[in-house]
């Protein structure tokens, strides 16, 4: 695999779950509204209506939030996976830059100045990085190193 899909997977993933929490919080906004419209405490409605409609709103949310939990779980994998590859980078400051800029998803700008350094200095740390990474995939290196600290952050509860 690529480093820099390696890389951006976190970020990928992340996409992925915010999609998945917004259809959930649809889903349950619809729910809510069907619900007042049926009026639980009300006079029946009319005969017309499908009774139906509203299991089937109970399923979706129920799928869509077992995928939301589904996609947390893999976030917490991949970027287990990521930062076990990234403790392995000896300097600390490109540690520091490169778990920033792709666990955190923070802009190459910003995670230079977190770091201390400027954005010159964090584009060629960006490159410098993605080659280190590349080095330690192509040697099979994942068991971490000497920055783990920053793995009690990102491993799965």
């Amino acid at each position: 695999m690529r480093a820099y899909e390696f890389l951006t997977r976190p970020r990928m993933a992340k996409i992925r779950l915010q999609k998945a929490q917004a259809h959930v919080a649809s889903l349950k906004s619809v729910a809510e509204r069907a619900t007042v419209s049926f009026g639980l405490n009300s006079e029946p409605v009319s005969h017309t209506r499908n009774p139906s409609a509203m299991q089937d709103m109970i399923i979706q949310l129920a799928e869509a939030e077992e995928e939301e939990k589904r996609l947390k779980e893999e976030l917490a994998e991949i970027e287990l996976k990521v930062g076990l590859v990234l403790a392995n980078l000896q300097d600390k400051d490109l540690y520091d830059f490169m778990t920033y800029h792709f666990l955190d998803c923070v802009p190459v700008r910003s995670a230079a100045y977190k770091v201390g350094y400027s954005y010159s200095w964090g584009r060629q740390a960006q490159a410098r990085g993605i080659c280190e990474v590349q080095a330690i995939l192509d040697r099979g290196e994942y068991s971490g190193g000497g920055h783990s600290p920053r793995l009690k952050k990102i491993a799965p509860l």
